[in-house]
């Protein structure tokens, strides 16, 4: 039973630090950040295993990681603060012209990345954008000026 605890809260706790990283890293896949999420998987492993080398330890912890994943999505579904909680909200980080500096601290976003999405949809000048949002999983949505 301790095992299916640890693995509970390795799964509570990664999807707190994964939060907590940001969008940034979860849409630009980065060779850093991928070095950053394989070792929480490997981190989180040894936590939850520990000395229990064992297929039933291993099994347990593989079941309640996919039953938390169910939870989760499930409460998601139920519950629009909850889903607000775990996969945020959209974020304008271009208007008009105007860049929202402190949302896009808050995102380490920089302005070479709202461009580059404008670039991406064949905007080669931000004065044909109207908005530029930073998407719940990461992307860069741009909406073109009418």
């Amino acid at each position: 039973m301790n095992t299916v605890v640890k693995a509970a809260a390795a799964y509570l706790i990664v999807l707190f630090v994964i939060r907590l990283i940001g969008r940034r890293t979860a849409s630009q896949q980065a060779p850093i950040d991928m070095v950053v999420l394989f070792l929480f998987g490997g981190l989180s492993v040894s936590a939850v295993l520990g000395d229990d080398h064992s297929f039933t330890g291993a099994m347990s912890a593989l079941l309640t990681v996919g039953l938390m994943h169910v939870a989760v999505s499930w409460l998601k579904l139920r519950f629009v603060w909850f889903e607000r909680i775990v996969d945020g909200t959209p974020i304008v980080v271009y208007r008009d012209g105007v860049w929202d500096e402190a949302r896009m601290r808050q995102l380490r976003m920089q302005q070479a990345d709202i461009r580059t999405a404008a670039r991406q949809q064949g905007l080669d000048d931000l004065d044909k954008v109207a908005v530029g949002i930073v998407e719940r999983d990461g992307k860069v949505s741009i909406i073109e000026k009418a």
